[in-house]
């Protein structure tokens, strides 16, 4: 297996997300980026439900692609796979939002099932931390941290709907998985960049 070729898929998906996810919903009419979730571009009745389903498919199988990459990197170089299990799972599930649309009920446990793969950073940091160097870890940690504030402000409209407007969901939404897609490159870049040295 060409890990110079597999491990860039992580970078390839981030990328893919964050500007597909702009891009479409800039072109969707009376959209707001600011205020509605990106499963809103891609909703049942959508003008873009067919294009945002190829869209949310194709990223969720370069995230499994990444992954593979990870368990296959790791096996390599004597690490744990369990970074490569987690990052599997979160391209799983990417994909199953993007199968099941929004406002189908799968959609949603698709879309609660991402938390695993948001555990990604800690698994890497404690797994591979020390053996990827020290900002390796630090980075991962930071990601984690990120990530996990992105999580609560995504839930406290459930258990605190006065913390903030409702009219930036969009952005609190985009907040945690655009942190995540930035973190994904991050570990594409590091792990390919080391294969062969």
């Amino acid at each position: 297996m060409d890990l110079q070729k597999i491990l860039p898929s992580g970078w390839v998906a981030s990328t893919t997300f964050i500007t597909g996810s702009l891009i479409l919903g800039g072109l969707l009419q009376d959209y707001s980026s600011v205020s509605q979730t990106v499963s809103e571009i891609g909703k049942i009745g959508s003008p873009f439900y067919l294009p945002w389903q190829i869209f949310s498919v194709a990223v969720g199988l370069l995230i499994i692609l990444f992954g593979i990459g990870i368990l296959t990197f790791a096996k390599q170089n004597k690490l744990s796979i369990l970074p490569g299990i987690f990052m599997f799972s979160y391209g799983v599930s990417q994909a199953g939002v993007g199968i099941f649309p929004s406002p189908l009920s799968l959609h949603n446990v698709f879309g609660l099932s991402m938390t695993l793969g948001y555990f990604s950073p800690l698994v890497f940091a404690l797994s591979w931390g020390s053996k990827l160097g020290k900002s390796f870890g630090y980075i991962s940690y930071l990601a984690f941290v990120l990530i996990i504030l992105g999580i609560i402000l995504n839930l406290t409209p459930v258990f605190a709907p006065t913390l903030y407007s409702l009219e930036y969901y969009g952005i609190v939404q985009r907040f945690l998985l655009f942190t995540f897609y930035l973190y994904v490159a991050y570990v594409s870049f590091r792990t390919a960049s080391l294969v062969g040295s």
